[in-house]
């Protein structure tokens, strides 16, 4: 596979320059959400995982990978969000579980079965998208009907800043 030297040595990290010396290494995953201009598209992962949050009927507000919490900005504008089951949804009933964010517990997808939340499944979240959030808000699943057992879920969000 060709390669462009020239390109190559324009991004790398031992070129940029301050007074004839190098002023930092670019380390992975330096550009964050919060480094990019507003117009540009954002993006949030927030997880539910049973062995860390439980399974108790209720609104669990979630976490990214790391733990910390997962929350919309003020004036954030959702434009998509998509749910990936990583650990299948287990009941001793029929559990259901809504994606979505504290106060709109549902803004991504309604209620679903415990049946439909198997490994792998992905679903689109589109429910009330695109949405504008008026304050910081945490994003959540609700589980009703009947406590949860097992499962690992996934919600991927892009948004923009609103003004």
């Amino acid at each position: 596979m060709a390669q462009n030297r020239k390109f190559q040595d324009f991004v790398e990290s031992k070129y940029i320059v301050n007074g004839g010396v190098a002023t930092a290494d670019i380390a992975d995953d330096a550009v964050t959400n919060a480094k990019t201009d507003g117009a540009a598209d954002k993006y949030l992962e927030a997880v539910y995982d049973f062995s860390i949050d439980g399974g108790a009927q209720a609104t669990i507000p979630l976490n990214d990978a790391t733990g910390a919490p997962v929350n919309l900005p003020d004036k954030a504008i959702v434009i998509s969000s998509h749910i990936e089951i990583e650990t299948a949804v287990t009941s001793g009933g029929s559990a259901t579980v809504a994606f979505g964010l504290v106060g709109n517990t549902d803004a991504f997808k309604s209620a679903t079965g415990k049946a439909s939340l198997t490994l792998d499944a992905v679903f689109g979240g589109s429910n009330d998208l695109p949405l504008k959030m008026a304050t910081p808000t945490p994003v959540a699943i609700t589980i009703a009907v009947a406590n949860l057992t097992a499962g690992k879920i996934r919600i991927f969000i892009k948004y923009i800043e609103g003004n």
